[in-house]
């Protein structure tokens, strides 16, 4: 088997460890896939993570040149240090560089081209912002078709001061169809927008969901894990992302639970008090924010079923993980969630921000247990059939292989 080396360049080893390949290293190197990681944000202490852009001076450009291009509304262009990549002994040495999260102030995207024909590249686009003229998540606007301008909302991330959607989405374009790419995507509502995209022209589109350690999200003793957390006996009980944020469906949940006429319990990830006004009536257990997965794997478990009512989604990665402890989830239409989840086969998917279909959905599964058992043993069927680690390796080494034995040149 012939040895194939790869750099992993993004944000974070730890965070997001899932989405960046750094959880399955050691899934890789069994098939003979080598992974060094270059990061800008290293948490780990592993000798295969190197710190890159991190000095004192460059940190200090990168926030001058954060502000500047909040200014001129070009996000992600003119953090030059990433021009010199290529010296990194990492990057020289690996026949693969494969790009996560590099949007988020650190890295440049006018670096690209460059950047693809020194090394075949790969490029997973973990959100739509490669294909918009500034914003992560388009929600109901369709101008990412045509290449943006008259922008409906400038304050959705990465916001921008006044509207130069149109000029970014072009410079975007060149320098996306100027670019070698391998671009991997994870779901097939993810698929659909890079086949419609312009940024996706030139591009190699490979669909290869991601996957998580089954052997640790597997479905456990209940009654313990709600002993752990407190769970009053006689409550179904509902884990849900507490987080307040314009895509992640909370608020929503709450007045969803306004509707619920049965005492649930709430079990709030991520809490920021948005279940707050409920306390009395339904029980609401608040967890902080955790990237320890016995910390959420100890929520799955304790809940009957999990809700995600995301307004936008790429893919889902907490969907999987509550599939993987036998748990049947609820989403929104509109995003990735209905075909990550197999819905209607296994999740439930209620109109986009439908509140009363919402209760619905959940009155249903705190009625009807037969159907909550049914869907949460096919949830962890289709985990296992869809979402393993060992399948999202073999997806990336077979991916590896494919782009490592062609001229840099070929994905163009």
């Amino acid at each position: 088997m012939t040895l194939v080396r790869i750099v992993q360049i993004g944000r974070s080893d730890l965070l997001g460890a899932r989405f960046n390949g750094y959880s399955i290293t050691s899934q890789l190197r069994a098939r003979g896939i080598t992974s060094t990681h270059l990061v800008h944000d290293k948490r780990s202490q592993d000798d295969a993570v190197s710190t890159i852009f991190a000095g004192p001076r460059t940190r200090n450009f990168i926030s001058a040149a954060s502000k500047l291009e909040r200014r001129l509304g070009h996000h992600a262009m003119l953090q030059l240090n990433s021009f010199g990549l290529p010296t990194n002994r990492a990057f020289w040495k690996a026949d693969v560089a494969h790009y996560h999260i590099i949007h988020d102030g650190f890295f440049s995207l006018a670096a690209m081209p460059l950047l693809s024909r020194v090394k075949p590249t790969v490029w997973t686009w973990h959100d739509p912002w490669p294909m918009t003229g500034h914003c992560i998540y388009p929600m109901d606007c369709e101008r990412w078709r045509i290449g943006c301008g008259s922008c409906p909302d400038l304050d959705r991330i990465f916001s921008m001061e006044f509207d130069n959607t149109r000029k970014a989405f072009a410079l975007k374009r060149r320098i996306t169809r100027a670019s070698r790419l391998n671009v991997v995507l994870a779901s097939e509502w993810m698929m659909d927008m890079a086949r419609a995209s312009p940024m996706a022209k030139n591009a190699r589109l490979h669909y290869i969901p991601f996957g998580i350690d089954l052997n640790r999200f597997i479905p456990r003793d209940q009654a313990s894990a709600r002993a752990a957390l407190g769970v009053k006996p006689g409550y179904t009980v509902i884990a849900a992302r507490g987080v307040r944020s314009p895509y992640k469906g909370a608020e929503a949940l709450a007045n969803a639970l306004d509707a619920l006429e049965t005492p649930v319990c709430i079990i709030s990830l991520n809490d920021t008090g948005v279940f707050d006004r409920h306390i009395g009536r339904h029980q609401v257990i608040g967890l902080d924010w955790s990237d320890d997965e016995d910390h959420m794997i100890e929520a799955y478990t304790a809940a009957d079923f999990f809700v995600m009512p995301s307004t936008a989604e790429a893919f889902g990665m907490m969907a999987i993980e509550a599939m993987g402890c036998g748990k049947p989830v609820i989403v929104f239409e509109g995003t990735s969630l209905p075909e990550v989840t197999f819905a209607p086969e296994c999740g439930i998917a209620v109109p986009m921000g439908d509140a009363a279909a919402l209760a619905g959905a959940i009155r249903h599964l705190v009625v009807d247990e037969d159907d909550r058992k049914k869907r949460g043993l096919r949830a962890r069927q289709l985990a296992e059939e869809h979402y393993s680690a060992e399948l999202y390796a073999d997806r990336l080494a077979a991916l590896y292989r494919e782009v490592a034995v062609e001229p840099s040149g070929s994905a163009a």
